[in-house]
């Protein structure tokens, strides 16, 4: 299997973050993505490739699923924040917008923390290299994707976006729970627009719900957005079996929340299954993304299903029997 990377992706590296109240060391962690390529660089069947390409329209890739006016936020509102006196660690949001609010602001915001929390649903910050390192986890996955739509994939098989910072949760106009840019929509909307495809699926494996890609897709049916998740768990508000997609997209989007604390490999390896088959009863899918979060593992520090190590094979297997070409973008 390829592999594509990018060490531009390890640069995102804030120190710390808010978990439960308490200040930790941020547990997304350039560490995290050093591991698994060490890991796959010892057996041969991965091939590690370099995403070194230029992507001079990486811009319209991303604006394709981003909004502008959040894509100039990113660019920008780190050195805005220094330059009025932010502290240099991060970006940190003193309110949020919230529906609750009076809603009288002009969308032109005057000043940071206007911006800050307009843009963000918690507190994953900006830092000094959030931009460039989401940037190239978006690069890291067009390069994968654009590999697969060339062929360089057996349906059997797949190719790998080992891409840091993930990308599930942040949507249309939000970054939050680690993420900035999409990346698995980013690469479903450049496989729907670069090449002949009818149709794109998104599976979710990760433990946490993908609130931002079903955001974006949710009136859409060229995608098909699938999610395993645990239910009741971040980002809380989204994720229930009841949210099948409007207008256009209704009927494209399906959850599969699933108990924390008592799912097993039997229970999760049988929901996938019925996950994949609304997969498979589609015939005009040409290509598969899968948001691949292993955080639905029993030792995970902050998550609370009980799968083994032995269940991923199991779920690997699961996910070939569709024989799509699949692309696996890293999440969580």
């Amino acid at each position: 299997m390829r592999v594509y990377w990018d060490p531009t992706c390890l640069s995102h590296d804030p120190p710390h973050e808010i978990l439960s109240g308490r200040l930790v060391p941020y547990l997304e962690s350039p560490d995290r993505v050093r591991r698994i390529k060490q890991s796959l660089e010892e057996d041969d069947t991965f091939q590690i490739i370099s995403a070194d390409d230029d992507w001079p329209d990486i811009n319209v890739h991303i604006l394709a699923v981003h909004s502008h006016d959040y894509l100039q936020y990113l660019e920008t509102i780190y050195e805005e924040w220094v330059a009025v006196g932010g502290d240099k660690t991060a970006v940190f949001p003193e309110t949020f917008r919230h529906r609750q609010l009076q809603n009288s602001l002009s969308p032109e915001f005057s000043n940071s923390s206007e911006r800050k929390g307009n843009y963000c649903f918690d507190l994953s910050c900006p830092t000094s290299d959030t931009y460039r390192a989401a940037i190239a986890s978006v690069k890291v996955t067009l390069c994968a994707a654009r590999a697969l739509a060339g062929g360089d994939s057996k349906p059997s098989n797949g190719i790998f976006a080992l891409a840091r910072p993930p990308g599930h949760h942040a949507q249309e106009s939000l970054c939050g729970g680690y993420c900035f840019f999409n990346n698995a929509a980013i690469a479903a909307r450049y496989l729907l627009q670069q090449f002949s495809t009818r149709r794109v699926a998104i599976l979710d494996v990760d433990y946490h719900h993908g609130n931002g890609t079903q955001q974006i897709f949710y009136s859409n049916s060229e995608v098909l957005y699938v999610s395993l998740h645990a239910e009741g768990d971040y980002p809380y508000f989204t994720g229930a079996a009841d949210e099948r997609g409007s207008g256009d997209g209704a009927g494209y989007n399906h959850n599969f929340p699933l108990p924390a604390g008592s799912t097993t490999d039997d229970l999760y390896c049988d929901t996938l299954q019925k996950a994949t088959d609304v997969i498979g009863i589609h015939s005009d899918i040409d290509f598969l993304v899968v948001s691949l979060g292993v955080d639905t593992y029993s030792e995970d520090p902050i998550c609370e299903f009980l799968l083994t190590q032995g269940c991923y094979p199991r779920i690997g297997r699961i996910i070939a029997s569709l024989a799509i070409p699949t692309l696996f973008v890293m999440e969580g």
